[in-house]
């Protein structure tokens, strides 16, 4: 941490010294406030020119104290002019640009968007704009779950578990980001399935190598979300209503003053019964025996999350691009019905849990050096509080009526009857330097510090025999160097990278239930790793890309500590290790006048201990370390726009994950099989038309229609399967249906989804049933 202070330090007095010159900053933004990138900025009659950044900001060094005329000009835009007075010192501004409809249909066909620039780097990414999904009921998960080579699986409807895999790597392996800080760590109970659509600005999705001023110890990619970001007053509201009795509700608001201050607030509320109808069996009290298959409504189930944030900042000063502080309040609350392994017979009626935590993240960007050097920082501190209740012994039918039968040895979930709070104090801090050698080269250093502390307590049990009652400690530490280069006329692209892990935990295990031997242990260990890739650009329609990555994912605090309710601890997994190697191709031309684009994708890794979760008992799960697992596959998509308003899209996914090695010679019967719980073929094909000028000249009506298609796969370990069919998912095909209608350029909408439009039944992990046909409906409203 002094290496950090110090060098904040140094930061803070090179700042002071470069302010001393005459800059304009500012941005340039279109009529609804979205940045424009890449726009051109030039001092007429100088040779002072620039460019905007991704996200349309812009900093210009002037020689000296002068009246000049800026000339701003961006493709589709109508140019703009501006005289400015800096005699008396730096100006910020901010420009905005009005659309030339003559020029649009020439800049859709030959200027790159900011979302396809994105996607064509050396580095394997994938990115969802989700500004085209604002008017949508869908949610993140939905869109997400489309995209090639990424499969999103969930424990149950509204707020329930997720497990995403990219291109076979699962779990903990995909890490996941917001705003460039690991996600888990932001805000308790929190994750992609709860943020609204209408809080996101668009979705990374990392194959394989994840970049450096973002990642940490990912394994097999990561999935970022980058919130919205404003640049004039904005209100939008956000209702959605659907089956189970569901409410979604959001609310972002943002305002800006002359002086470039800024104060913003974000606000969402989830609330869902999850009542939805499963296939279960009769439980005979009498004979003690399971019979007949009967159709019932899920209970205790119901979830519900609050979250509100509020934001304090300034933008465009000399010494400061953005400086904001964001406060931030989460609360989520979820009945528990079930274990990690779906009981047909039994289910959990009185289990549930509940986070609610404070946090406060402090962020600070800088351009210096005429934007060759650029500094980001980004510091969080939260306090939460997890509480898990699992406190009577009773047994419940499907009906949910409690039987007159009852857990004689224990609780409903655990060993034991328990009420248990654990209490979390978690600090982040990265620093981003990033340095532009020249239009072809640049480096970039980065560090992120993460502390974790937690302590609990069990009430129904005496002090002595509760494990909570010590104290546990994680410490992580991820730093690295990366450098980014381009030669021949930029047709060949690279980027090499070097990383440092180093972890630190600190746990107690009940090592003897009966004696009650706590044994404390502590665990350190520090590994290297690394990244190339290349990029090879054939012309502006064809390229190819190769990536090769040595990492190491280290085992986080759910995994070794466990997560209070249905995952047990484990304090000796070891980390991860892999090599991966990711090779792929894009595509874009035209088929008897129709444009299509197409990508292609192959992956090779090689894992050893791979942290997977597993069954322990019937409704507990642990976390283990497979020796060495083999993972092979390829994705792809395919999109045909053959006129104007339709489009078609088609992606699809084989991976095979074979276990290589046991652990164990009384599992070397495992080797050759297949990993359990994880389809190895899925695919998608989304349809969708507009009609424009329906009922006046600034309305649209969307069509679209969604297919997906999951193969049958193994929910056990293939060895042990057999034939029995509660062994296997079996082959889905789901079809959803959305409407949308909106008006005055979007400022309005009302939206309706069909979910699963044909009822078929639909499973996830563990064979446990999601929900069947639903029904959506939301309203959207903005002001600007």
């Amino acid at each position: 941490m002094k290496h950090i202070a110090l060098f904040l330090f140094l930061c803070t007095s090179f700042i002071q010294v470069m302010a001393q010159g005459i800059t304009i900053r500012g941005n340039v933004i279109d009529s609804e406030g979205s940045p424009i990138p890449f726009a051109t900025i030039k001092c007429l009659n100088t040779s002072l020119a620039t460019t905007t950044s991704l996200e349309g900001t812009f900093s210009l060094q002037l020689d000296e104290p002068a009246v000049y005329k800026l000339e701003v000009a961006a493709a589709g835009f109508k140019t703009f002019y501006e005289t400015l007075d800096v005699t008396t010192g730096s100006k910020t501004v901010r420009i905005n640009l009005q659309k030339d409809t003559e020029q649009l249909s020439e800049v859709i066909v030959k200027s790159p968007s900011k979302i396809s620039l994105l996607n064509q780097q050396a580095l394997a990414i994938s990115t969802l704009d989700l500004s085209l999904s604002q008017n949508s009921s869908q949610d993140a998960l939905d869109i997400l779950n489309r995209a090639n080579g990424i499969r999103v699986r969930q424990t149950g409807g509204t707020g329930s578990d997720i497990n995403i895999s990219i291109q076979g790597a699962q779990g903990n392996a995909i890490r996941r980001y917001y705003d460039g800080l690991p996600l888990k760590y932001l805000a308790s109970g929190i994750d992609i399935n709860n943020f609204p659509v209408n809080q996101i600005s668009r979705i990374d999705i990392y194959k394989g190598v994840t970049p450096l001023q973002v990642g940490t110890d990912a394994l097999g990619g990561g999935i970022h979300i980058i919130p919205k970001t404003f640049y004039t007053s904005y209100i939008e509201a956000n209702y959605q209503m659907g089956s189970f009795n569901t409410h979604k509700a959001s609310v972002n608001l943002f305002t800006l003053n002359e002086n470039n201050m800024f104060l913003g607030s974000n606000m969402f509320l989830n609330y869902s019964d999850n009542t939805y109808r499963i296939d279960a069996q009769y439980f005979n009290e009498e004979t003690r025996q399971a019979e007949h298959v009967i159709e019932v409504e899920r209970f205790n189930n119901l979830y519900r999350s609050y979250y509100a944030d509020v934001s304090v900042g300034l933008r465009d000063k000399d010494w400061a691009d953005e400086l904001k502080l964001n406060l931030a309040y989460t609360n989520t609350f979820k009945e528990i019905q079930t274990g990690v392994l779906f009981n047909p017979v039994r289910p959990l009626g009185d289990v549930f849990a509940e986070d609610e935590g404070v946090s406060a993240t402090l962020s600070y960007n800088v351009n210096l050096l005429n934007d060759k050097l650029t500094i980001v920082s980004k510091s969080n501190l939260g306090v939460y509080k997890e509480k898990v209740t699992d406190s009577t012994s009773n047994f419940y039918n499907w009906y949910g009526e409690p039987l007159t039968i009852t857990n004689t040895i224990g609780s409903e979930l655990f060993s034991e009857p328990s009420l248990i709070e654990v209490d979390k104090t978690i600090f982040l801090q990265r620093l981003t330097g990033i340095y532009t050698i020249n239009d072809k080269h640049s480096l970039t250093a980065s560090n992120l510090y993460i502390h974790q502390f937690r302590k609990g307590k069990n009430a129904l049990i005496a002090a002595e025999n509760d494990v909570l009652q010590f104290p546990s400690r994680l410490n992580q530490n991820f730093a690295g160097i990366e450098w980014k280069g381009s030669f021949f006329k930029n047709h060949i692209e690279t980027v090499a990278t070097y990383k440092n892990y180093h972890y630190a935990i600190r746990g107690t295990s009940n090592e003897n239930a009966i004696t009650n031997e706590f044994v404390e242990q502590d665990v350190s260990k520090n590994y290297s790793g690394g990244n190339l890739a290349l990029k090879y650009t054939v012309s502006p329609k064809l390229f190819f890309r190769v990536s090769y990555e040595t990492a190491y994912r280290l085992p986080e605090d759910t995994e070794v500590f466990g997560n209070n309710t249905t995952i047990r601890s484990n304090l000796n997994l070891e980390p991860e290790q892999s090599n991966n190697y990711n090779f792929g191709t894009s595509f874009k031309s035209s088929l008897i006048k129709i444009p299509f684009s197409a990508e292609l994708n192959g992956f090779y890794r090689k894992q050893k201990d791979r942290i997977i979760l597993l069954a322990s008992g019937f409704d507990l799960a642990q976390y283990f370390n497979e020796e060495e697992v083999e993972i092979k596959g390829i994705d792809g998509f395919v999109t045909f726009k053959p006129f104007k308003n339709f489009q078609l899209n088609m992606s699809a996914t084989y991976q095979d994950v074979r276990i290589q090695s046991a652990l164990v010679a009384a599992d070397n019967n495992l080797i050759g099989t297949r990993v359990p719980n994880l389809p190895s073929f899925f695919a998608n094909v989304d349809v969708g038309y507009t009609w424009e000028k329906l009922i006046h000249e600034e309305d649209q009506f969307k069509l679209n229609y969604y297919y997906n298609y999951v193969e049958k796969f193994s929910s056990i370990r293939e060895a042990n399967a057999l034939q029995n069919i509660a062994n296997f998912v079996p082959t889905q095909h789901i079809s959803s249906l959305e409407s949308i209608y909106s008006g005055m350029h979007e400022k309005y909408s009302i939206a309706l989804r069909i979910n699963n439009m044909f009822d078929d039944d639909a499973y996830d992990n563990f064979r446990v049933q999601r929900p069947g046909r639903s029904y959506t409906i939301k309203l959207r409203y903005v002001i600007d």
